[in-house]
């Protein structure tokens, strides 16, 4: 019934999230819920242990990250404004794409010894989180000021035994269209994210259809739906707008995203 995201000739990222990060995307995704509805969405291989299930919801709500609101007949799980900021960065692309662009390049500069794995492995993690891109084999690079970032690491993880950050205004010469094509893989990206489109269009053709759906199909394209969200923006650097290629394809996607979670609502408050 729904168009499926995998596509053979398309190389797409194994998205692995905890049951907490689902139930908060969701809630962005489709706003108030009640909990049958939460419950109905997640039953998939994320989650689909009741009790899983219900200790996630209990944690997040501990944690302050979601809140209780009435409805008209049944309690409506809400996310809160400190679960909108714990959110990762694709959930909210337009943040990064709106940032004016100070000029400057920030490196990465490292040299773990293969001895040091946990330094090794600290870095990688920190990389993944900021979204730097790989210039060359040791050098990472981003147009994000990550020093406030980068100075938690050096206190945490003493990482400034292996690791330099410098400030360029220029890297060897290079236009910034040609950094960021060096830095990270426009190519794969603009792929998936062309996949992603033709994937929102397709489904919100049957949506728009004339044909009616029932809760639990429209909660099972949720959760196919999310799933293929995360896959087309895993790796996307979100540079500013100033950096962004003539032909990228996040803005697009990001629409989309957005129209078919309309569409979405629509029918399931209907």
């Amino acid at each position: 019934m729904w168009c499926a995201f995998h596509h053979p000739d398309i190389s797409l990222p194994l998205v692995r999230r905890r049951i907490g990060q689902e139930l908060l995307e969701t809630l962005e995704f489709l706003g108030d819920m009640s909990l049958h509805h939460m419950h109905a969405v997640m039953r998939n291989e994320t989650a689909p242990d009741n009790k899983a299930r219900n200790r996630a919801i209990n944690r997040l709500a501990k944690q302050g990250l979601t809140v209780v609101r009435q409805g008209l007949d049944t309690p409506l799980l809400a996310i809160s404004e400190v679960g909108e900021e714990s959110l990762p960065d694709y959930a909210r692309p337009e943040r990064w794409w709106n940032r004016k662009w100070n000029g400057i390049w920030y490196l990465l500069v490292f040299d773990v010894p293969e001895i040091d794995r946990a330094y090794r492995n600290t870095l990688r993690a920190f990389l993944k989180r900021m979204r730097l891109g790989c210039f060359q084999k040791s050098v990472w690079i981003t147009p994000h000021d990550i020093r406030p970032e980068y100075a938690d690491l050096e206190e945490a993880a003493a990482v400034d035994a292996f690791a330099c950050l410098f400030e360029a205004k220029t890297v060897l010469g290079m236009p910034s269209a040609k950094v960021v094509w060096e830095s990270w893989d426009m190519d794969r990206l603009y792929d998936i994210q062309s996949r992603y489109c033709g994937f929102c269009t397709e489904n919100l053709d049957v949506l728009r259809g004339g044909v009616s759906f029932g809760q639990e199909e429209l909660l099972g394209l949720v959760s196919v739906e999310l799933e293929a969200f995360r896959s087309a923006f895993l790796f996307d650097p979100l540079l500013p707008g100033d950096l962004l290629p003539r032909d990228y394809k996040g803005r697009e996607a990001y629409s989309l995203h957005r129209k078919l979670a309309e569409e979405i609502r629509t029918r399931l408050s209907g």
